[in-house]
């Protein structure tokens, strides 16, 4: 079966976003048996989440896959440098979301991807996004949706920020995105490495978001989607929210990027109802049904 692969990566902190997440996607498409789910996981934590999600879909018909990371040690080196400050858990988070820069290992058989933050939900059919892939080239493998931020703002040094976004006409918010892995290469992860060295040069003071500068950094020349693919940003404060707010009728899925605010800790965020809606502990979210599911649970990576 040629599945849609859809990839997360977190810990059990935010399980409860995942959950909303796939629950707006397998709700807005009249098949939800094409999907695969490809959940990234610390390895202590995988049968927390097979159990969360088979009970919050006890007959689903979708796909599920889980597997484990451990982040490498260039990885490792580079978190432990920058976020020095973090606790456990935060700094458990911050490996998770370094995954999916490795899903073609976690996952070797996966090649077209669409990746996913789980602080968002998702309102149209996600397979209409497939026709994105037919547009990658050796040259271009990587879409994601433009952002309001321009590109220096990924800099808190402007003058290096001014030399390195030579040739980035835009920048996008990492939160949403496609890539085809098997266009990925031994240059596609030293431009990797190249970003992570050039931040350390800094004091690893130089990138505003890590991971997703490096993102931007790695993929100046993206295929640019609809932003109504990734209307995001409303997890800033109110204030700034709200200069964003968009057509409901027309966006495709909104995301609680930008800040700590969140539909599961704020309850007066924007779009808040529509989190709401979706997350599978409100009573008649949940989407059942009586065929064939397939799971598989995987080892460390």
């Amino acid at each position: 079966m040629n599945y849609v692969d859809i990839a997360f990566a977190l810990n059990k902190n935010i399980y409860l976003s995942l959950l909303t997440t796939i629950n707006s996607i397998i709700k807005n498409t009249d098949k939800p048996e094409k999907f695969r789910f490809n959940i990234v996981v610390p390895e202590q934590e995988i049968l927390f989440f097979i159990n969360e999600i088979e009970q919050t879909f006890p007959n689903f018909v979708f796909s599920l896959r889980i597997q484990t990371f451990t982040p490498p040690k260039i990885i490792e080196n580079y978190l432990n440098c920058k976020y020095k400050e973090l606790s456990a858990a935060r700094r458990m988070s911050r490996n998770m979301q370094f995954a999916r820069f490795f899903l073609k290992d976690i996952f070797p058989d996966i090649t077209r991807v669409i990746y996913l933050d789980t602080d968002l939900v998702v309102l149209r059919d996600l397979a209409q996004l497939l026709g994105t892939f037919e547009l990658f080239s050796p040259e271009q493998y990587f879409a994601a949706a433009p952002q309001v931020l321009p590109p220096i703002g990924h800099f808190m040094n402007p003058i290096e920020g001014l030399k390195q976004i030579q040739g980035m006409k835009q920048s996008f918010n990492s939160g949403v995105f496609l890539t085809d892995f098997s266009y990925w290469n031994q240059e596609t992860y030293s431009r990797l490495e190249y970003c992570l060295k050039l931040e350390s040069k800094y004091n690893y003071n130089l990138y505003r978001v890590g991971d997703e500068t490096i993102l931007n950094l790695m993929f100046k020349n993206f295929i640019p989607l609809d932003r109504n693919w990734n209307r995001s940003g409303y997890g800033n404060a109110k204030i700034v929210a709200r200069f964003l707010q968009c057509d409901l009728e027309k966006a495709n899925i909104i995301h609680w990027s930008g800040g700590f605010h969140k539909p599961w800790n704020t309850h007066d965020i924007i779009y808040g109802d529509l989190w709401k809606h979706y997350n599978p502990c409100q009573e008649g979210n949940i989407l059942r049904e009586d065929t064939h599911r397939s799971t598989t649970i995987g080892g460390a990576h």
